[in-house]
């Protein structure tokens, strides 16, 4: 737990065992104390508000550490007058002054509030009777103010922490300079191209290299057919060539960073029924979809169904079937088997792979293969 973002979430007794109640009742009383100082401060120096103000915007900097966040850095101002970072950073100092002020003491007093109800006296008033029919009263009106008082003291800890946040969250999208938009605008740039980067991996696992083992395969059996039948080889020879030709296209494809032609062309309908043209087990292809969805998902989506039609051959499947559907704000492809079953992606299947794949995408993958068939393969992904 590094954030009070995070702690808001905690049900109330895993909240309450931790001192994020503290630190953000620390907040709201300080920005109480600050913003009353600094209220004084802009009425006092109006004119020379923007030149003096660095003192309070660095303590409402360093302030933001009472919550969990890094203190943003300092900007290089280039002239007090002209930037606009230093015009940002003294507006948020005008509104810690006035609105943030008043959030900050509504605030500190929803957190005393339960402790004033305490020091009012109402048990002992209520229990403080002569007769015992009124010490009963009392001691039932007594229960009944402290249980009142313990669940308004759970909400005061909530709406004290959420005014904290809300400070928090306007100091740091004011008083954050430039470079950190130019830091994080870098860091997801790196990031988009790792997953780039892991994307052409899969691309290269999940499609040429099985064009390439397919490719294998036919050679070792045009291999084994030129001894006994010269001319039974023939056709696995041409075959061979065809799907030589296919694998260069296609690593040729993935080099220059695109879709496989016929996707990019026709759309995943048609690039679907050409996997199932090439699959060695007969293949039913029922792809019915209103539009052509995303070209990232159309990516991921065409091979989950490459994998998934490679891996039948280890199933002994003698029909599979290919349904994709659009379920709402989602496409969801199901891919069927009749094999034998027991497929796990722990046994290197490729299973692991197009999981993260799927996940990259935001989307899911379900397998289901019990011992004896069938393998159903459904991925959905957000349209």
């Amino acid at each position: 737990m590094t954030r009070l973002r995070d702690a808001v979430r905690l049900p109330p007794r895993a909240l309450l065992s931790t001192l994020w109640p503290v630190r953000a009742l620390a907040y709201v009383l300080t920005g109480a104390v600050s913003g009353a100082v600094t209220l004084v401060w802009i009425v006092l120096t109006s004119v020379g508000a923007p030149a003096l103000a660095a003192p309070f915007i660095s303590v409402e900097r360093h302030r933001l550490a009472l919550l969990g966040c890094a203190p943003p850095a300092a900007p290089r101002v280039r002239h007090r007058y002209t930037d606009p970072v230093a015009w940002r950073a003294f507006a948020y100092l005008v509104l810690h002054a006035t609105a943030l002020l008043l959030l900050d003491a509504a605030a500190v007093a929803v957190a005393f509030w339960p402790v004033l109800l305490i020091g009012g006296g109402t048990f002992t008033r209520a229990a403080g009777g002569g007769d015992a029919v009124d010490v009963w009263a009392g001691v039932v009106v007594g229960v009944l103010v402290l249980l009142a008082v313990v669940v308004v003291a759970v909400l005061a800890v909530y709406v004290v922490m959420l005014a904290a946040l809300a400070h928090a969250e306007l100091a740091r999208l004011l008083l954050a300079p430039p470079d950190d938009a130019v830091a994080r605008s870098r860091s997801r740039l790196v990031d988009a191209f790792e997953s780039e980067r892991r994307r052409i991996e899969r691309d290269l696992h999940d499609g040429a290299q099985q064009r390439l083992l397919e490719l294998g395969l036919t050679l070792v059996a045009a291999e084994l057919e030129l001894d006994d039948d010269p001319a039974a080889a023939k056709p696995l020879l041409r075959k061979a060539s065809g799907q030589a030709k296919a694998a260069l296209a296609e690593l040729r494809e993935l080099v220059r960073g695109i879709h496989p032609r016929v996707l990019t062309d026709l759309g995943l309908a048609a690039a679907v029924a050409e996997l199932a043209d090439r699959a060695s087990v007969p293949t039913t292809v029922d792809v019915v979809l209103p539009a052509r969805p995303p070209s990232t998902v159309e990516s991921a989506a065409y091979f989950v169904v490459a994998e998934a039609l490679a891996n039948v051959r280890h199933a002994a499947a003698e029909r599979v079937t290919v349904t994709a559907r659009r379920l709402g704000p989602a496409l969801v492809v199901r891919v069927r088997d009749d094999g034998t079953g027991g497929a796990d992606p722990a046994k290197g299947t490729g299973l692991t792979g197009l999981a993260d794949r799927v996940a990259a995408h935001g989307g899911t993958l379900r397998l289901s293969s019990p011992a004896g068939g069938p393998t159903v393969l459904t991925v959905t992904l957000p349209w």
